[in-house]
């Protein structure tokens, strides 16, 4: 407890000199600015009272502007003048439009309503901020927003709609296997992604091995996805950063939604603690195939699993200048096996899961001046027990293996916003995080009563301090530039690291305008992946002595349209190189670390460098009877370990040249709403053997019987890794929703055919071998190369329902 204590001590040193030096600085800047005014305040949804994120606060006339936070809050510095025109937008909100005198600093608290359901059809909003949703105006590059109502029409498999999916589907983010929520943002992998749930970082994002993720659409009010040009505020990743805020409950009336699918059912029930003042929001969701299926299924114990996950959250208005909020999540995967064959008899039991928390406090200074203070807990664990019965040369005997794994931390952190005049928008923060590692503790043994080795725990302090001035000279140019220094102390060595910031963005006339960004970004925990699709069995490891931290460098230039008719496209090209990057070296896996004092997992791995560019194409159309989205990336990403193929460079597994995506959802009425999606991407770079051999004479197997071909085994020769490229991948998604509305509820009826055209996609590749010969006594084996598919087409149907 000595490394957080310490940590936290400085941290909150760090705090009151931030805080002392902002209010200080506002003063300074009020006394040198006599006449300029603050225009500030809150918009909420007329019907609940929930925040509303991404409000458009525009003067008109005066070309100044500001978007809502997470906690609806707003705040503009103008010149005073009377007889100001104020415009309120959100779309799929009523537009608020007012007039009013700014003599004095002036407090405008709103209330938006909701309009009717055909109109909303937002399908991706740029995150832009400066009091801007339109592309071209906007400093930031490579963010983009999913909100959570088009997540729940876009199809999906078996109808379990799926925020990660949602996001596989924009240009720059590659998908994994099939059915997989892994991303590959820009030519990095699923652990370079820092996925935030209120704050709190989620080491493992899938449930079921990676086929949907943990995030229940009833509880999130937002998505963000930042994939380049990040701001000093981010950091601990190289790739991407997906914010994720779960939904205030109502604070006027008790509400509630849920559904019931083919696969699991889910409900969310939320309303006023103290109406108009505070809320809580419960959410949960489960499978129940384990259940259903019992009395119907033969033998369906020894091949079972579910999953369920459960959010909640409460929300208090204590003071018009203060806002406190205690969210939380909890999930759990549990998977069990048993098979039976002629040479083996395997079980196992895996289970794994995530608890996150965030305890949050909103403190507003000063019209222009406020400040977020979390105090964050996050912990993963996973636990695999496997035992095997195998023929050996002369009887059978037991393997057994044992694995478990985990990280756990607990952060503490404040953000300063503070916008000094319509030129400034300020940031400055600092965080720090206590570690602990349970990297692996695994064990084979061919004795039950051999005992498992002691799990070993690592501890380490991340920390770090940033500051960011988004700054317009002028109406045409805006500028974010930012420094943001981290460190990082493992149990002997320390890591500091300066990491500059750096987006600037010019607008042009008829709506157009040019865009540039530079990061540097750092990472300080590994994964340890043999599989690629999140298994519970892959490893979190800190840096150390040893292992550096991971290091980017990422460069992006773009251009940016909005057009009269609704549509926006944007056009970016970007170059990323990385270096520290871990991998296991060939052979070795978590399972070949047991935790002894001979056997370090720092002994399985190899280090190298990855480089990925490309050009990503987004058309899209926010609103109307249509709305959708046409997405392309053409991409290269390559890496290099020094014992790896040879030293040499070879072809990511996620490389893929091509990536198309389209989504589409129309709203026939306000009782019908039609989506489609089509994917298409280039097939994944994988490893198969150039040739095989055969040694004879073993005769591991004789037991079996006097069966000849058993007398041999089988060894492959490989050649270059990632040699062979898959077939291409396409499928295409197709559903309906049916909305009823009711006095006080409305249900909804959603069919939908996921790989309606029955596309054989590749899940993974085998070699089957077969006897070719027909002539007695003489063999003639021949190889031939199969593939396995995972989904074929699969129509399911749910029900939903509120009130």
């Amino acid at each position: 407890m000595k490394p957080l204590q310490s940590a936290a001590r400085h941290l909150i040193t760090l705090m009151l000199i931030l805080s002392s030096s902002l209010v200080f600085a506002q003063q300074v800047a009020q006394n040198q600015r006599p006449n300029i005014r603050t225009l500030s305040g809150y918009v909420r949804e007329a019907q609940s009272g929930t925040a509303l994120v991404g409000v458009s606060v525009s003067l008109p006339s005066l070309g100044l502007g500001a978007t809502t936070n997470a906690q609806g809050y707003y705040s503009i510095e103008l010149p005073a003048r009377p007889f100001v025109q104020i415009a309120f937008s959100f779309i799929g909100y009523k537009t608020e439009s007012m007039a009013t005198d700014i003599n004095t600093n002036t407090t405008i608290n709103v209330s938006l309503e909701a309009q009717s359901s055909t109109l909303q059809e937002v399908v991706v909003k740029s995150r832009t901020g400066n009091g801007s949703s339109k592309v071209s105006e906007s400093v930031q590059m490579s963010t983009l927003s999913v909100p959570i109502q088009q997540i729940k029409e876009i199809p999906s498999l078996l109808g379990e709609k799926d925020v990660l999916k949602s996001l596989q589907l924009m240009p720059g983010v590659q998908k994994g296997t099939d059915g997989s929520t892994g991303m590959y943002v820009r030519g990095g992998g699923p652990d370079q992604n820092l996925v935030l749930l209120d704050d709190a970082p989620v080491y493992n994002t899938s449930h079921l091995f990676g086929f949907f993720s943990l995030f229940n659409g009833d509880a999130i009010q937002s998505v963000n996805l930042t994939k380049g040009g990040f701001g000093a505020h981010f950091g601990g990743r190289l790739s991407s950063v997906v914010e994720m805020e779960m939904k205030d409950g109502n604070q006027e009336k008790w509400h509630g939604e849920g559904g019931i699918g083919l696969i699991s059912s889910r409900f969310t029930l939320d309303g006023p603690i103290q109406k108009g003042k505070s809320s809580f929001l419960v959410s949960a969701r489960r499978t129940y195939a384990d259940v259903v299926l019992r009395p119907f299924v033969k033998n369906i114990a020894d091949r079972n699993g579910y999953f369920y996950d459960f959010n909640v959250k409460a929300s208090f208005d204590v003071t018009p200048n203060d806002y406190i909020s205690v969210s939380a999540y909890t999930g759990k995967d549990r998977f069990v096996y048993t098979t039976a064959g002629q040479i083996s008899n395997e079980s196992g039991n895996l289970n794994w899961g995530n608890t996150v928390g965030t305890l949050r406090w909103k403190h507003r200074f000063s019209p222009g001046l406020t400040a977020t203070t979390s105090a964050i807990f996050t912990q993963y664990r996973s636990h695999v027990h496997m035992s095997r019965d195998v023929v050996t040369d002369e009887a059978a005997t037991t393997f057994r293996l044992n694995n478990a794994t985990g990280i756990r931390d607990m952060s503490l952190k404040t953000d300063f916003t503070w916008v000094p005049s319509s030129q400034h928008i300020f940031k400055a923060g600092v965080i720090a995080t206590a570690h602990q590692f349970n990297p692996s503790t695994s064990t084979v043994n061919k004795d039950f009563n051999s005992p498992a080795p002691a799990i070993e725990t690592l501890r380490s302090v991340e920390g770090a301090v940033y500051l960011e001035d988004t700054y317009s000279p002028t109406p045409a140019l805006k500028i974010n530039a930012g420094l943001r220094l981290s460190a990082f102390k493992s149990e002997t060595k320390v890591y500091t690291n300066p990491e500059p910031r750096l987006a600037i963005a010019y607008t042009l006339p008829r709506q157009w305008a040019l865009k540039a960004s530079y990061s540097v970004m750092n990472q300080y925990v590994h994964l340890l992946s043999n599989s690629g699709i999140g298994l519970p069995t892959d490893l979190w490891i800190p840096s150390s002595d040893q292992t550096a931290p991971q290091y980017s460098q990422q460069t992006a230039f773009g251009i940016a349209k909005d057009m009269k008719s609704g549509w926006s496209f944007t056009a970016e090209g970007f170059y990323k190189s990385m270096n520290n990057m871990v991998a296991y070296k060939e052979g070795a896996s978590s399972f070949s670390y047991d935790g002894s004092d001979q056997v370090s997992w720092e002994d399985q791995i190899t280090y190298g460098k990855g480089w990925s560019y490309g050009t990503e194409l987004l058309l899209q159309k926010k609103a109307g009877r249509f709305t959708g989205w046409a997405g392309y990336t053409l991409s290269w990403t390559q890496q290099q370990f020094d014992e790896l193929n040879f030293g040499k460079k070879f072809w990511a597994r996620y490389d893929r040249r091509h990536d198309v995506s389209l989504v589409g959802t129309y709203h026939l009425s306000p009782k019908v709403t039609f989506s489609a999606t089509y994917v298409y991407g280039t097939g994944q770079a994988m490893t198969l053997p150039k040739g095989q051999y055969w040694i004879q004479g073993n005769s591991a197997l004789k037991n079996l019987g006097d069966k000849s071909n058993y007398t041999g085994r089988v060894y492959q020769e490989y050649g270059q890794r990632n040699n062979f490229r898959a077939a291409a991948y396409q499928r295409l998604d197709v559903g309906v929703q049916f909305h009823k509305t009711k006095k006080g509820h409305e249900r909804t009826w959603e069919i939908s055919v996921s790989n309606a055209t029955n596309h054989q996609n590749p899940f993974f590749y085998y070699f089957d071998a077969s006897q070719s010969s027909t002539t007695i006594g003489t063999k003639n084996t021949t190889n031939t190369l199969k593939q396995v598919t995972l989904f074929p087409i699969l129509p399911s149907v749910s029900y939903n329902f509120k009130f």
